[in-house]
């Protein structure tokens, strides 16, 4: 996983589907609505994990989105405004 954004990161998962990890339930919800009614891509499960600064919340999307397609759509997102919606609750 790499970070591609303050809070959030971007990889492979074990099958080669595109993982979005983002610290903070907050911001999660953000990058959800973000993904899916500003870019249209599809993520079909989700996990959350325990971590030092709470909770981790990974999306995994659908097998046929490229890394490349998905990390795109996450870079026009102004970093600025990540770390507000981050705040909010941290």
């Amino acid at each position: 996983m790499k970070k591609i954004l303050p809070h959030i990161e971007i990889g492979l998962d074990q099958y080669g589907a595109v993982a979005v990890s983002v610290e903070d339930y907050e911001l999660f919800d953000f990058i959800d609505y973000y993904v899916t009614e500003e870019c249209d891509l599809d993520w079909q499960d989700k996990t959350v994990k325990e971590a030092a600064k709470g909770e981790v919340h990974t999306m995994y999307f659908n097998p046929k989105l490229s890394l490349a397609e998905v990390e795109v759509a996450l870079l026009k997102l102004d970093p600025e405004e990540v770390e507000k919606i981050y705040a909010i609750n941290n």
